[in-house]
């Protein structure tokens, strides 16, 4: 299946990510490690969240109490062609099991499995799509963005909107 018969969402809005402070220059080249919820074996991706309360979501499971420093970085996404996962028409053309999107993918890769999140991500990939917008796992009511494909012709446009500021999470 192409982009051009998948139902995509266009997007263009402010987002935001929460990174340590010592790849804050870096932001923009996306993950830092080779595999996460929606990428394996080193491929590109990159996530975000619409608000910085939904940031903090995303990243709350990560995070250490001896952690380095970390910046809330605002973002601007421009054209991008996001299939939405929350939405079962389009998880249906792209043959995803809507459950996929949730399964814990950490406990999977710990187990020595492949992460049944990556059969979603691998499916939004081979459409052509942009990326994807995906509900919170602890708080399904709020939503976050992968990017796949971005700064490149024809693909999701993605700058930084504003400077980075020092980021304390409250949990500690």
């Amino acid at each position: 299946m192409t982009a051009s018969n998948t139902n995509l969402t266009l997007f263009s809005g402010p987002t935001f990510r929460i990174a340590f402070a010592r790849y804050a220059d870096k932001v923009l080249d996306g993950v830092i490690h080779p595999e996460g919820r929606f990428h394996h074996s080193g491929q590109p991706a990159f996530y975000a969240s619409p608000t910085p309360e939904t940031a903090a979501i995303a990243i709350d499971i990560y995070l250490r109490a001896d952690d380095p420093p970390r910046v809330m970085i605002p973002l601007q996404v421009s054209d991008a062609r996001l299939a939405d996962l929350r939405d079962p028409a389009t998880c249906d053309q792209l043959d995803i099991d809507p459950r996929w999107p949730s399964v814990p993918w950490a406990d999977e890769r710990a187990n020595g499995q492949p992460a049944t999140s990556w059969k979603a991500s691998d499916a939004v990939r081979a459409s052509g799509a942009d990326g994807m917008i995906y509900a919170s796992r602890r708080a399904p009511e709020r939503w976050h963005l992968v990017l796949f494909r971005w700064n490149a012709p024809g693909a999701a446009q993605l700058r930084v909107a504003a400077s980075p500021t020092d980021w304390t999470p409250s949990i500690f």
